[in-house]
């Protein structure tokens, strides 16, 4: 059975580490060619090895997504190495230096911290795109998929431009989707929710625990669950699907607060009692 993204190349930005590691990988399983992007070269060098030593394509590219200049070279690199683009996965993502990944309040937040979010988490996107989607038309349509965060869809608080960024990437995804639809190229969102990483371990057992307890499911995510929905999004599986935002999360986001409550108060079980 040949593999689903067969003769596709595929441009991961952020895909050093964390999620964009795991799409990374799963795509070139799926027989991808894929374009590591990220700042981290030694990384991005390490998870291309990675993908070549398993008889995968692969090339690492060190890039700040926030530079134009270097997220063409990107691309032209891209379509020296392997011919073109078909898929673009947005992964790339910048939380506040503070080791909990807060941004602090606002009246008291540094502009620099504000300015580096959007910079990063909205103007990179947008800059993979604008160079990604021309070679996409020479090809006769794509895939795009743009990592945002359940933090962009209900607010938690502490993150205030990172959570305004990552709702920022929904829309600049149904502008993608509504503009090129017609040409070939479909464009969506996915929302993870809190995903079990190195990074996110930084932010301690107790919120790690909290987190856990509101979720309906028993468990949290892995990278490995949005890579799977990205390679959803980006293969002709959902090839009907586009402008649509998918919060894969474990149930984070389908409840009322207080549910956890609920839960803690009753081990579990319902609280309103039924005759």
């Amino acid at each position: 059975m040949q593999p689903i993204l067969a003769d596709k190349v595929a441009v991961v930005t952020g895909g050093a580490s964390g999620i964009g590691k795991a799409t990374a990988e799963l795509l070139a399983t799926q027989g991808a060619a894929v374009v590591i992007a990220d700042l981290d070269e030694g990384n991005a060098r390490s998870a291309a090895g990675a993908i070549a030593a398993a008889g995968g394509q692969a090339l690492a590219l060190r890039v700040d997504m926030r530079d134009e200049a270097q997220v063409r070279m990107m691309v032209d690199e891209t379509v020296a190495r392997f011919g073109g683009v078909d898929l673009l996965d947005n992964t790339v993502s910048y939380n506040a230096p503070d080791q909990t990944g807060a941004d602090g309040e606002i009246h008291e937040m540094d502009v620099a911290i504000w300015n580096r979010a959007l910079e990063v988490n909205l103007r990179g996107p947008m800059l993979a795109a604008k160079y990604c989607i021309p070679q996409m038309l020479k090809r006769g349509g794509g895939a795009i998929v743009n990592i945002s965060s359940t933090a962009g869809i209900l607010s938690l608080g502490t993150v205030p431009a990172y959570a305004a960024s990552k709702a920022a990437v929904h829309s600049l995804s149904q502008s993608i989707a509504t503009a090129y639809g017609k040409r070939g190229i479909r464009c969506n969102t996915i929302a993870p929710g809190f995903i079990d990483t190195p990074t996110t371990r930084n932010m301690g057992d107790r919120f790690f625990q909290m987190t856990l307890d509101n979720n309906v499911l028993p468990y949290l995510g892995r990278p490995d669950d949005i890579a799977q929905a990205a390679l959803f999004l980006l293969s002709d599986a959902a090839r009907y699907i586009t402008g649509q935002l998918l919060a894969v999360d474990g149930g984070q986001t389908i409840h009322l607060p207080v549910v956890a409550d609920m839960w803690r108060m009753t081990a579990g079980k319902p609280l309103i009692e039924t005759a």
